[in-house]
């Protein structure tokens, strides 16, 4: 299905976030969900916030509620996918043009949620794509480059930090992702959807955002070895269903993400 969309003159207004819902998914975030939906609820606008409590053990839940969000409780644990789609649902009932997904672990910086607006439109998903920073672990930095290959050659266009889960999906896309458009139930599913997006006609931009590690976070749930496996897997399986797609690899090799 091809894209039905306006063309990138239609932009949101910058500190317009009326039209706009923020979904986290969250899995045992206790220590810094509270914060994150407080510092979202501050931005002008006061945007709506959609948390999916994804089987959490401890109190997130409870820390989302008293900091403003709406919170969806998932039992038992089914993975960022599925929390993710349970969110879009949500947040389409409400009739929001664009949707900005965050991580609950405080590595996203709510104020960079303007900035990331400022380059959306109905016809493109924009990505936070993260600058690398001392902390970053090296064995990240090397999965995400080896993603950003396999997701690009697939989207059939270049895809800055595809595993970026900082996000602008305009509701169009949203639409599709949440009635399965992306099957993957977990970290995958975020390849999944830039996936589909471009073979849908969306653009993918990228606007550079800072690394952040707070203190007192988790460790991430995302294991570099094993959900690299899983995201390669995924593609290869939609790569040789199109015969390898070498157009797809000519257009990612080629084509440099646009400016946003």
């Amino acid at each position: 299905m091809r894209a039905q969309h306006s063309d990138a003159s239609e932009r949101t207004e910058a500190g317009d976030l009326a039209g706009v819902a923020i979904v986290i998914p969250a899995f045992d975030e206790a220590a810094t969900i509270g914060a994150l939906v407080r510092a979202c609820r501050a931005l002008p606008g006061r945007p709506r916030v959609v948390v999916v409590d994804d089987g959490s053990a401890d109190a997130t839940a409870v820390e989302a509620a008293a900091a403003g969000a709406r919170v969806l409780p998932r039992r038992p644990n089914a993975g960022k996918g599925a929390a993710l789609r349970h969110g879009f649902r949500a947040a389409l009932a409400e009739g929001v043009a664009f949707i900005v997904t965050m991580d609950a672990d405080g590595q996203h910086d709510p104020a960079d949620i303007p900035r990331l607006l400022e380059a959306a439109t109905p016809g493109r998903v924009v990505i936070g794509a993260r600058t690398p920073c001392p902390d970053t672990p090296p064995a990240r930095l090397m999965a995400n480059h080896v993603a950003d290959f396999w997701v690009s050659w697939a989207a059939r266009q270049r895809v800055a930090d595809s595993q970026s889960g900082f996000r602008v999906y305009p509701a169009a896309l949203a639409r599709v992702l949440a009635a399965g458009g992306a099957g993957s139930e977990r970290f995958a599913f975020e390849s999944e959807a830039l996936i589909e997006a471009g073979r849908a006609g969306f653009v993918a931009v990228a606007v550079p955002i800072a690394s952040r590690y707070p203190a007192g976070a988790r460790a991430s749930h995302f294991r570099p070895v094993a959900d690299i496996a899983r995201i390669v897997r995924m593609v290869a399986g939609k790569l040789l269903a199109r015969g390898m797609d070498p157009v797809g690899l000519w257009r990612a090799l080629r084509r440099r993400p646009p400016a946003p």
